[in-house]
């Protein structure tokens, strides 16, 4: 059976993050990160520049404006809108082939997670961009585990195929979760603690201390999307998940049955702009 570390160290057969990908996840603790050198970094990569302004002209975050540039995304958007856009480019855009991985659907799905986890911290007044991060990167230890074990990837799969709780299944067959790996490799990644507690206490937010808003956020985002997947609307925002999540995020549960058809698309077009 692979454990943790071993897992972590088939982190190298992963796609190379860009250059300006790193420079940004250091940004997160940078209040003086210098918004033109950002701009100037994302020109020289055309690549990844185009996959910005293709996202940057979508209804979410353009609208009926025209970004032609890079300098207009950086007028237009500001910089924690445009760091968002490029860390989702620069991370999901290597990830084209990953053999036994519909890597499709796996951006599809972490794209919705992540926009879910944005419009949620809109109601909470915690910070957006980091909601969409953790979102964005909350399931890649999913990845790691298909690249360095596909037969325990493989036997996690059925398991969940059969009912079982992915949490369960993973703690039964490796003895941890891919959460955890995902939370460890964003460290390893540089980014904040705030982000990586957000992404390790995914599952069971309420047991973590200390308490993280971004693990209750994702973890309410994962419940909607599970929600919006079966085409189940519940009367009152409280149906979806323990009463606690809502206490602790000091959110209204029935606010979001009232707005329920906000979020039930969300990430879609943004996913398939970048994959």
């Amino acid at each position: 059976m692979i454990d943790l570390e071993c897992l972590l160290q088939a982190s190298t057969q992963l796609p190379a993050v860009p250059d300006v990908v790193q420079a940004l996840i250091l940004s997160f603790e940078d209040p003086e990160a210098d918004i033109d050198r950002l701009a100037d970094e994302i020109a020289h990569d055309p690549a990844l520049a185009a996959r910005v302004l293709r996202l940057a002209n979508t209804a979410a975050y353009g609208g009926s404006r025209k970004v032609a540039s890079i300098s207009d995304a950086v007028i237009l958007l500001g910089f924690h809108t445009l760091r968002t856009l490029v860390l989702s480019c620069g991370l999901a855009g290597p990830f084209k082939q990953l053999s036994g991985v519909d890597m499709a659907a796996f951006w599809q799905r972490s794209f919705r997670v992540a926009s879910t986890s944005a419009w949620l911290a809109r109601f909470c007044a915690c910070s957006i961009d980091r909601a969409f991060t953790v979102g964005l990167l909350h399931n890649l230890g999913q990845l790691l585990l298909v690249v360095a074990d596909a037969p325990a990837a493989q036997a996690v799969e059925r398991l969940v195929a059969a009912g079982e709780d992915r949490f369960v299944a993973e703690m039964n067959v490796l003895g941890f979760t891919t959460a955890t790996a995902a939370a460890e490799l964003a460290a390893r990644w540089h980014f904040p603690r705030d982000i990586v507690a957000g992404i390790a206490g995914q599952q069971l937010p309420l047991q973590q201390v200390p308490g993280s808003e971004q693990a209750l956020l994702v973890h309410l985002a994962l419940i909607l999307v599970r929600s919006s997947d079966l085409g189940v609307v519940p009367a009152q925002g409280s149906d979806w998940a323990t009463p606690g999540i809502f206490a602790a995020l000091a959110l209204d549960p029935d606010l979001l049955s009232e707005r329920y058809s906000e979020f039930v698309e969300l990430g879609d077009e943004l996913a398939w702009l970048v994959a």
